[in-house]
C-alpha cells in the first residue's frame, strides 16, 4: 500500500460525517478502503473488518448501469483522471449481497505529488430508481394496449416491456398449471432458461412452486432469497446456472385460464414493497389491458363481418365474381407487407379491396354478367361503381382509406384510369396497390364475358404496365408474394381462348 501522507487530514474529516445517513469511503492510490462511516457499512451490507483494507476487486464489487450492463466504479476513473463525479446513479453491492441503487459523488484526494486517493460518498436512491422503474413499465403496459390487436401480441410484448423497460432479465408468463409449467411468452434470458430447464426436468413442475402457490391462493408469492427457497427447490440449479436470485409470481384474471407472470432479477432483495406494489398495479393494468385488446378484437370481427356483408351484397348480383373481392383484399394485404406496410395498414388495404366493388350493387346484374363488349351507356354504368362504391362507404364513416380506394381503385399512374383520370402522386398508395392485385385476380378467373389467363400472364401484363399504368414498387412486390408461394383460395373456371386483353371495361 502506498504512503497516503496528508490523506490522514481526509480520515479526521470522516469522523464528522460518522452519523450520516450518506455513506463516505475513504481509497488510497491503490484503490483500497483506508476508512468509511457506518452508512457506507450499512448499504453494502458488511462490517468494517471485511470492508478495510482491501480493494474494490477483492470485496467483489460489482457496479451495474441503469440499463443492467456492468461498469467500473467512478472512484476507478476519478483516481485515473482526477476529474471528481457528481450524481452518478449505479447499482452497487459487495458479492452477491445487499444490492442498492446508489448516487454517488467522487473528488479526488491531492497532495504535491498528484492524486493521492479519492473520497466518495453514497446516497441510497433504490426506492426512487424502483419507483420510476416502475411508472415506466405501466406507461408501456398502457401503450401496448392501444397499440396491440391480439392478446398473443399483447402477452408478448408486456414481457419485452419488462426486460427493456424495467431492466428484468428474466420475464415469462405461464398458463397451464394442470400439467408441467409450458412457458407460454416469455422475454429476456430465455433460451438460456429453456437449456438449463431442459437439462433439470424436476426444474418444469413448477406447479409445486411459487407458480402453483399464486395461482391456488390467487395472491402475490415473492422470494427475494430465491437459491435458499424451498418453494423453489426444483428451480435452484437454474436459477443458479443463470446468476438469477430472486423471482416474483403473481396471478391475473384472463378470458380463459388464469396466467401467472414471473419476473426474474440477479439481485437478491429485489422484490421491496415498492417494486411489488408496483408490479401488482402493472399486473392490474394487463388486465384492463386484455380486456380492451379483447373488446378492440370483437369490434374488428364486427368490422370485418360488416364489410363481408357488403361485399356479398354486390358479389350476389354476379355468381361468376364470387370471392373476387376477397381474393383482392388478401393479395393487397400481402403486397402492402411486402412493401413494409405494418400490420395494421396491411390490414385496412386488405379490407379495402374486400369492399371496393360494393358501388356495383347500382349497376344491372345483365350488364354485369352479358358476354360481349359493352355499349357506351352500359361501360358508364360499369364505371359509375367506383363513385357510387366511395359514397355508399363515406356514409358509412369507415376508416381510411376504405372509401377512397373504392374511388381509386381503377386509376392509372399515366391518366388512362377511371372515374376521374388522376396521374402519379395523386392516386393514393393503398388505391395502387389493389389496382394490381385487382387486375392480376380478375385475369386468372373466368368471366362469362371472357376467359381465365394464366398466372404467368397476369403477371406479365402488370410488369408491361409497370412505371405507366401500375407503379412499378406495387408490381415488384406482387411478384415477389407470388414468388414466395402466395395463391389465391378460390379456384378459377375453366378457361376458354385467350383474349387480347382483360378487365379493362371494368366488370373485372
Amino acid at each position: 500500500m502506498k504512503d497516503v501522507g496528508d490523506l490522514g487530514t481526509v480520515v479526521r474529516t470522516l469522523d464528522l460525517v460518522s452519523r450520516s445517513p450518506v455513506g463516505w469511503v475513504l481509497f488510497d492510490a491503490e484503490l483500497v478502503v483506508r476508512d468509511c462511516n457506518d452508512a457506507a457499512l450499512a448499504l453494502f451490507g458488511v462490517s468494517r473488518d471485511e470492508f478495510l483494507g482491501r480493494s474494490p476487486r477483492e470485496l467483489h464489487w460489482s457496479a451495474e448501469r441503469l440499463s443492467g450492463e456492468t461498469t467500473e466504479q467512478p472512484a476507478s476513473r476519478t483516481l485515473a483522471t482526477a476529474q471528481p463525479t457528481f450524481a452518478k446513479v449505479l447499482g452497487l453491492s459487495v458479492g452477491a449481497r445487499h444490492f442498492r441503487w446508489l448516487s454517488i459523488n467522487t473528488y479526488p484526494v491531492l497532495d504535491a505529488r498528484g492524486v493521492n486517493g479519492v473520497v466518495s460518498s453514497y446516497a441510497d436512491v433504490t426506492d426512487a430508481v424502483r419507483t420510476h422503474r416502475n411508472l415506466d413499465v405501466s406507461l408501456a403496459v398502457s401503450q401496448i394496449a392501444r397499440s396491440v390487436e391480439r392478446d398473443v401480441d399483447y402477452l408478448d410484448k408486456l414481457c419485452l416491456a419488462l426486460v427493456h423497460r424495467g431492466h428484468f432479465p428474466l420475464t415469462f408468463l405461464t398458463r397451464d398449471l394442470a400439467r408441467d409449467t409450458q412457458i407460454a411468452h416469455a422475454a429476456g434470458l430465455v433460451h438460456e432458461l429453456r437449456e438449463v430447464v431442459a437439462a433439470s426436468p424436476a426444474a418444469a413442475r413448477a406447479a409445486h412452486g411459487l407458480t402453483g402457490i399464486a395461482a391456488r391462493a390467487g395472491e402475490t408469492q415473492v422470494a427475494n432469497h430465491a437459491l435458499r427457497d424451498p418453494r423453489l427447490a426444483p428451480w435452484h440449479q437454474p436459477l443458479a446456472a443463470l446468476g438469477l436470485r430472486a423471482m416474483i409470481a403473481i396471478p391475473f384474471a384472463t378470458a380463459g385460464a388464469p396466467l401467472v407472470l414471473h419476473v426474474l432479477s440477479h439481485h437478491e432483495d429485489e422484490f421491496d414493497e415498492t417494486t411489488v406494489r408496483g408490479l401488482e398495479a402493472v399486473v392490474r393494468e394487463m388486465e384492463l389491458g386484455m380486456d380492451h385488446v379483447a373488446a378492440s378484437e370483437r369490434l374488428r370481427e364486427a368490422f370485418d363481418g360488416t364489410l363481408a356483408a357488403l361485399a356479398e351484397v354486390s358479389e350476389a348480383r354476379d355468381p361468376y365474381n364470387a370471392g373476387h373481392q376477397r381474393g383482392v383484399g388478401a393479395l393487397g394485404e400481402a403486397i402492402a407487407r411486402q412493401l413494409g406496410l405494418d400490420r395494421a395498414s396491411a390490414a385496412l388495404v386488405r379490407q379495402a379491396g374486400e369492399v371496393a366493388d360494393v358501388g356495383k350493387v347500382a349497376v344491372p346484374a345483365e350488364v354485369l354478367t352479358r358476354p360481349g363488349a359493352l355499349s357506351a351507356l352500359e361501360l358508364a354504368l360499369i364505371q359509375g361503381h367506383c363513385e357510387i362504391g366511395s359514397q355508399i362507404l363515406r356514409h358509412a364513416q369507415l376508416p381510411w382509406p376504405i372509401a377512397d380506394v373504392a374511388l381509386a381503385h381503377h386509376e392509372r399512374l399515366d391518366g388512362s384510369g377511371y372515374p376521374r383520370g388522376l396521374t402519379g402522386d395523386d392516386i393514393i398508395v393503398p388505391a395502387r396497390i389493389i389496382a394490381v392485385a385487382d387486375t392480376v385476380e380478375a385475369m386468372t378467373h373466368h368471366r362469362p364475358y371472357r376467359p381465365a389467363r394464366t398466372l404467368d400472364e397476369a403477371l406479365a401484363e402488370i410488369t408491361e404496365g409497370a412505371g405507366t399504368r401500375y407503379d412499378a414498387d406495387v408490381v415488384e412486390a406482387c411478384r415477389a408474394v407470388f414468388a414466395g408461394g402466395f395463391t389465391f383460395t378460390r379456384v378459377a373456371r375453366e378457361a376458354g381462348p385467350t383474349p387480347s386483353r382483360t378487365g379493362d371495361d371494368g366488370r373485372e
